[in-house]
């Protein structure tokens, strides 16, 4: 099988259209529906079948979907450990597809990524922002080479993670708010307060709902998808949030918002996931021992 059809099929198969896939790897699409049916030549089988306008998998499509990935994976591992053994680590190319939340990409990924970018020019990186469940579907499937979450623990029974650093959580309000007249701030102090939450499915989330549960109160909350949303609308003084250090320390230096002395203090793992079958590469070790540099307790950067 061609590596190159293998690929232009997973194109048409994420987007179920030709179209689509031609757009994506800048083909024509006739040269896409000659990738498809020259791989289904060499199968033997059809991968695809048309029901009326829209394109569908067929069983078989839908198997090779599930292991086209994996070849794809190792034939980019394999190339990358070619390259990764010459003298020259300055020249090696290929992808590195990498994930994070939000606040780790806005925050503590960009000097790490800068860094990485000068040990090896060549290689394209592909970064984006992903929460915990899709970035460890995207890891499970193949579609992502490695990814950071902050988190307690990282559970994933297909997945390998590394505790790399750690962020503490802060509580954070407007500078007038009246519990800053407080020498300390418990939870149970909370009970009339607004909360300035993330959305479900972050660590600081789970923590703080653990945190109202042990004190047994139920105040007002509001959700938000957006780290840099929740930010501005606490210094705006709406109400009280808890946020990862790294994520609030310019606000906090231009006195935006305010610490607030909170008794509980939470702290999160700033973890690198990879696959538990994932050969670590000559990259994959830079990155990790770039981001150990970079986020060291003393480190400047």
């Amino acid at each position: 099988m061609d590596l190159k059809h293998l690929s232009t099929f997973l194109a048409v198969a994420r987007h179920l259209s030709f179209t689509r896939a031609a757009q994506e790897l800048d083909y024509v699409q006739s040269s896409v529906t000659a990738h498809v049916k020259s791989l289904e030549a060499d199968l033997g089988i059809p991968l695809f079948e048309r029901l009326g306008r829209r394109v569908a998998l067929t069983d078989a499509g839908r198997e090779l979907r599930s292991q086209a990935q994996l070849l794809l994976n190792q034939a980019q591992q394999a190339r990358e450990a070619v390259q990764g053994a010459g003298s020259d680590t300055r020249q090696m190319k290929g992808t590195l597809r990498i994930a994070a939340p939000e606040s780790l990409c806005a925050h503590l990924l960009p000097p790490v990524l800068r860094a990485l970018q000068e040990h090896y020019p060549l290689l394209r990186v592909v970064f984006g922002p992903a929460g915990r469940t899709s970035l460890i579907t995207s890891l499970s499937e193949g579609t992502l080479d490695v990814g950071f979450l902050l988190e307690e623990h990282v559970l994933a029974p297909m997945a390998s993670a590394e505790r790399l650093a750690e962020e503490s959580l802060l509580l954070v309000a407007h500078p007038g708010h009246r519990l800053l007249s407080r020498p300390r701030v418990q939870t149970a102090d909370l009970a009339r307060e607004t909360l300035l939450l993330i959305e479900q499915g972050c660590a600081q989330r789970d923590i703080m709902e653990r945190e109202l549960a042990q004190a047994a109160i139920h105040p007002a909350t509001v959700e938000f998808v957006s780290v840099e949303a929740l930010k501005r609308c606490a210094a705006a003084g709406l109400g009280v949030a808890i946020l990862p250090a790294a994520a609030v320390a310019d606000e906090v230096a231009r006195g935006d918002v305010i610490v607030l002395p909170w008794t509980s203090r939470p702290v999160l793992g700033v973890y690198l996931v990879l696959h538990k079958d994932r050969r670590r590469t000559a990259a994959l070790r830079t990155l990790a021992a770039l981001a150990r540099e970079h986020w060291a307790p003393d480190s400047e950067t």
